[in-house]
């Protein structure tokens, strides 16, 4: 019998009730993440008052990144002993209510300290939410669709961001940067929170994963007893990450992806503050906006061509989206236009979002379902821990203007190097089953 094309694939995918009750709980959460982080980016980036150097702004993404690293493999645990719906449900309405303290928060004008702690919080619970859609993915998609799902489910979700965000930012701008504004959107965020949790909710309580075995086999009895089984749990996604080769690689393609992007990003935020916008803040935050929905754009057309490209050699698609992005990543640093800047972000969303495909089907392949939260926390650690050294690099490497000149060759030469090596490994083989 004839494979179905990429297009019947497709309809067969949307018709899929599961799949599309799973897509709505990642589309409203990541629509809300994007107004969230407009929020912040608003208050803490293009206020008039702040001037955004390039170590201010490296240290405040780092700090808004880094407890994740702290909570992200006890995450990994909770996802793989306990019902993944429970987990996707209350963690976003805990968000939802963290939000709205934010907002409360900036009403009453609470220092920053007050503000970026329950950001934080915010963020933390977001990356362990996104590990978890992952890791449920496979449960609501057979396993011949992982691929287009991919393309898809992400994909959509980085679009639904950059909508949410560039919403944001517009009507931000449109209002004057900080005050209630800020206020506005972080209250908008917490709607998002609450809409995505109450449909994460309405699972049934198993369908998720993992299976009942695992649930019941969860750490019990003392804190400490508790706390050295988990640490157990930990060891054992690790050890099971070393057993699958396929996967360590691909985390390390997102390990390189992430360090060169959050490199950039610091500069790009840099570039609109200063040198773009001439230190105006509302004007820089207009043109960040731009390129934020560039980027979002680009990540729109990686699901678009993901099914199509990733159809044979997962290896080989990931390696073609390395290069995109490695010539958008020259394209940033070398050029001031307006014009190119957004063709150039068009190019990092595209070669970003459709390697992230790539690799998030190479990991649902290679890894048994027992394992997937640990490992998808572990892949959301690399993620973030990745940016966040690339801030630290960007105090020595991003200067006052903006302009990574050669360094921005440099990292485009890495892509090319990463995608050379990659396309050399075999591609993975296997599927995980779904419900």
């Amino acid at each position: 019998m004839p494979r179905p094309g990429v297009l019947e694939e497709l309809a067969l995918l949307v018709r899929t009730p599961r799949y599309r009750h799973l897509l709505g709980v990642r589309l409203a959460g990541q629509a809300a993440d994007g107004a969230f982080q407009a929020g912040l980016a608003s208050l803490f980036f293009f206020s008039p008052e702040r001037q955004a150097t390039p170590a201010q702004v490296a240290f405040a993404a780092a700090v808004l990144l880094l407890p994740f690293t702290v909570v992200g493999p006890w995450a990994g645990v909770l996802l793989d002993r306990r019902p993944r719906r429970s987990v996707l449900g209350l963690g976003n309405l805990l968000r939802a209510v963290l939000a709205v303290c934010g907002a409360g928060a900036l009403a009453v004008g609470a220092g920053d300290a007050v503000v970026g702690a329950l950001a934080l919080a915010v963020l933390s619970v977001n990356r362990a939410l996104l590990a978890g859609l992952s890791a449920a993915l496979p449960r609501v998609v057979v396993p011949g669709r992982l691929v287009i799902a991919n393309a898809v489910t992400p994909s959509a979700g980085t679009v639904a961001a950059g909508v949410g965000a560039a919403v944001t930012v517009a009507a931000t701008a449109a209002a004057g940067t900080g005050g209630d504004a800020d206020v506005v959107a972080l209250l908008a965020a917490a709607g998002g929170y609450l809409l995505a949790g109450a449909l994460a909710l309405r699972f049934p309580r198993g369908l998720l994963g993992p299976d009942p075995g695992a649930v019941a086999a969860g750490p019990r009895g003392t804190a400490t007893a508790v706390l050295r089984a988990s640490a157990r749990d930990v060891l054992a996604g690790v050890a099971h990450l070393r057993e699958r080769r396929a996967a360590a690689a691909a985390l390390g393609v997102v390990a390189w992806h992430r360090w060169a992007f959050g490199l950039t990003t610091v500069a790009v935020v840099v570039l609109c503050r200063t040198t773009l916008a001439g230190g105006d803040a509302a004007a820089g935050l207009a043109a960040l906006g731009v390129l934020l929905s560039a980027v979002a754009a680009g990540a729109g057309l990686a699901a678009v061509l993901a099914p199509w490209g990733a159809r044979g050699r997962v290896n080989g698609w990931i390696a073609l989206c390395l290069l995109v992005a490695g010539a958008g990543q020259v394209a940033v640093g070398l050029s001031t236009s307006p014009a190119v800047l957004a063709v150039a972000a068009a190019a990092l969303g595209l070669g970003g979002q459709g390697a992230k495909i790539g690799v998030d089907t190479v990991v649902q392949r290679s890894v048994d379902d027992a394992y997937r939260g640990r490992v998808f926390t572990a892949y959301d650690l690399v993620f973030n821990v990745s940016y966040c050294l690339a801030c630290g690099a960007a105090v020595l490497l991003v200067p006052a203007d903006g302009r990574l000149g050669a360094v921005a060759v440099a990292l485009g030469a890495g892509y090319a190097a990463v995608a050379v090596l990659l396309a050399g490994r075999r591609a993975v083989a296997g599927s995980a089953p779904a419900r």
